[in-house]
């Protein structure tokens, strides 16, 4: 009988535990529109009323977030710049970034694409680190930029996991 309410007690403490916890991936919404598609966690909103720094010549497509992760992600337009161009763009950007004290690069799938993900090494006066992902499709530069309060890639690289051209 001891063994069954101890039992009972620790399956009790686990479940209470669990309904605790929160996952912004319990539910998915889907973003389309400006010519691309996305899913991001439902705990979210679009279009969200937020400032983002972005590169100059650079049209944001999409913003989603929450108070503590801000999603946007832009183009910009390659017009009679060949692909590799594009990517050398990309490449003095991200260069400039570590210049600046951002740390090493990594590389990333986004639609079929390699792109390359930057991320501060410390956080701004808001408390926000800033990951930048830059890539090259159809002639056009993306760029997502990420702001998040805890320093982790993991929802940015699980949404961009899911983003593709229309």
């Amino acid at each position: 009988m001891k063994s069954l309410i101890y039992v009972l007690v620790v399956v009790s403490l686990v479940v209470a535990i669990s309904g605790c916890t929160s996952d912004i991936w319990a539910t998915n919404k889907t973003y389309s529109g400006n010519g691309i598609t996305f899913t991001y966690p439902g705990a979210w909103e679009s279009d969200l009323n937020k400032s983002v720094t972005m590169p100059a010549g650079s049209v944001s497509k999409a913003i989603v977030g929450s108070s503590d992760e801000i999603l946007d992600i832009s183009t910009v337009s390659g017009q009679n710049l060949t692909s590799d161009s594009l990517q050398q763009v990309i490449n003095d950007v991200m260069t400039d970034f570590k210049n600046k004290g951002f740390g090493s690069e990594k590389n990333i799938t986004v639609d079929g694409a390699t792109a390359t993900m930057i991320t501060s090494q410390k956080a701004d006066s808001d408390g926000f680190y800033t990951t930048y992902v830059a890539w090259v499709k159809n002639n056009t530069i993306y760029y997502a930029t990420y702001l998040t309060k805890s320093n982790s890639t993991a929802n940015l690289e699980k949404v961009l996991s899911t983003f593709k051209t229309t």
